[in-house]
């Protein structure tokens, strides 16, 4: 192997997106040396036990997965380029001072798709070690101002856009296939938030027929007899037919997160799906409006496109069209993010 010597550290669970950037990193040439934060067969529908959530009220999770022990380990017996931590919010800075330690020129880089700025996504551990990253990147662009993570003492931000995988997130070659299985007028996948139910509730009210996949809303199975709770996530491939076969995907931002774009804004038009987007002028100028996708600013403007752009089938596929070939022909695979990281390091991956 003549690339870049990686040590990945985050969450390996079905469905997440570190797993995604591990093989963007060997589809790059790079050796990869994986240590998971999490404890063996965990998924992200495991109920947190009682301990579990007075450490997360403290801010001082568990280290279930022993993952500051690995590194200390492998520091001492392998070489590593790069250090990459991703939602690794159990690492300690003494940790990190080991590794700094044993291998002096190693860069370390934190990789955020949370606003770090809210305590509740941060930890104690986080907290300590923030000034001992020498590259903070964030897809969240308020993070990037300089009275947010650099207040905190990051030495230096680099805010990226999403991105996608390629190798998972591309139109299914049989579209026609599994439509009575996965179609719909309207889609929507994603983590319960009081907001987006209300607007899918509003939808739902004037007449909308909807689905929902994702976790946190078995509440809501009996709210509208339009509403389809499905009270189960999708990964991976189920990801994306439940994307191909709804006529209209909804994008909405999650406002704890201080949202502007999510991966959701680059992966439905990655897989070939019409996107409605709630508007802001940072999705808007990575995907053209009424082009590329469309965009909503109110409920009543909300129903109004959708409304339209169901009777409109000529004019989604148009739109989706456009949005496919401004994501799959633009730089917004995670090979592309991950090699501006490497320009930004000064390291070349090859």
């Amino acid at each position: 192997m003549t690339g870049l010597s990686i040590l990945f550290v985050g969450q390996m669970v079905p469905g997440a997106r570190t797993g995604q950037r591990v093989e963007a990193f060997r589809r790059l040439g790079c050796d990869v040396t994986i240590v998971e934060t999490n404890g063996p067969g965990a998924t992200y529908e495991d109920v947190p036990g009682l301990l579990d959530r007075l450490r997360y009220r403290f801010r001082r999770p568990a280290d279930k997965g022993g993952a500051n022990s690995a590194i200390r380990s492998l520091a001492t017996a392998s070489h590593f380029d790069i250090a990459w931590f991703e939602r690794a919010v159990e690492i300690r800075a003494s940790t990190l001072l080991s590794l700094k330690a044993a291998l002096p020129n190693i860069k370390l880089v934190w990789y955020a798709e949370d606003d770090m700025m809210n305590p509740l996504h941060r930890t104690v551990y986080v907290e300590e070690c923030i000034s001992l990253y020498d590259l903070w990147v964030t897809t969240k662009s308020l993070n990037a101002q300089p009275e947010e993570i650099s207040s905190l003492g990051a030495k230096r931000v680099l805010f990226q856009n999403n991105s996608y995988d390629p190798s998972l997130h591309y139109p299914p070659h049989h579209p026609a296939e599994n439509v009575s299985q996965w179609g719909c007028d309207v889609g929507f996948v994603g983590t319960y938030e009081a907001p987006r139910a209300q607007s899918l509730l509003f939808l739902a009210e004037n007449g909308v027929s909807l689905r929902v996949w994702g976790n946190g809303w078995e509440h809501m199975t009996a709210a509208s007899p339009n509403l389809k709770i499905e009270q189960k996530p999708v990964y991976d491939r189920d990801y994306v037919m439940a994307v191909a076969h709804s006529k209209i995907n909804l994008c909405f931002l999650r406002k704890g997160n201080r949202d502007l774009q999510t991966c959701r804004s680059i992966e439905i038009p990655a897989m070939g799906g019409f996107m409605l987007h709630e508007r802001n002028a940072e999705i808007s100028n990575l995907l053209q409006e009424d082009s590329e996708a469309v965009y909503f600013s109110d409920h009543g403007e909300l129903l109004e496109k959708v409304t339209y752009w169901l009777s409109n089938e000529r004019g989604r596929r148009s739109i989706a069209s456009q949005g496919f070939e401004a994501i799959s022909t633009g730089n917004f695979r995670h090979e592309d993010r991950l090699v501006s990281v490497f320009d930004a390091l000064g390291q070349d991956p090859n």
